[in-house]
């Protein structure tokens, strides 16, 4: 929550890639890519302390990505609407109303972003049975990726 409501009021204009978009994704970026060293400098097992700040503070880094994301309007692809992408899926699919429509890519786009999820889920898994902070260094370096990509997309697009 606490997330959330940090970007709240700053990122309300409306949907679209704006510079405090990118800049709100650099910071989660950060905050994960420094948790993951820090989890791998301290070791498998933190202190109950530094856990509880670890995973407070990516509570807070993740709240804030959840609502970035839903402000720029990524149709099915935040964790958040995972399982209403899933029901969709099924519900057009030919088993379901049939409704999916090969031009509108609505169905390859749902079945898109579930196959995403599910990569993302196991490659965190894998990642967490070598070592805690791993997963987060992962999380951290795609996370800046897609700010980057996002930003200089944005950027263009505005120019041109």
């Amino acid at each position: 929550m606490t997330g959330v409501q940090t970007c709240a009021l700053p990122i309300s204009a409306g949907p679209a890639w704006t510079r405090l978009t990118t800049i709100l994704f650099a910071v989660v970026a950060v905050v994960t890519l420094a948790l993951g060293v820090v989890l791998l400098v301290v070791g498998e097992s933190p202190a109950r302390p530094l856990g509880v700040t670890v995973t407070t503070l990516l509570g807070v880094a993740m709240g804030l990505q959840a609502s970035v994301a839903r402000f720029i309007a990524i149709k099915d692809v935040t964790t958040v609407v995972v399982t209403s992408t899933i029901t969709g899926l099924a519900a057009d699919s030919i088993f379901g109303s049939g409704k999916s429509r090969a031009g509108d890519g609505g169905s390859a786009r749902r079945a898109s972003a579930v196959v995403t999820i599910l990569a993302g889920a196991a490659a965190g898994a894998a990642l967490l049975q070598w070592h805690l902070g791993t997963g987060l260094l992962l999380a951290g370096g795609l996370i800046a990726a897609v700010t980057i990509v996002g930003g200089l997309h944005a950027r263009g697009a505005t120019a041109s």
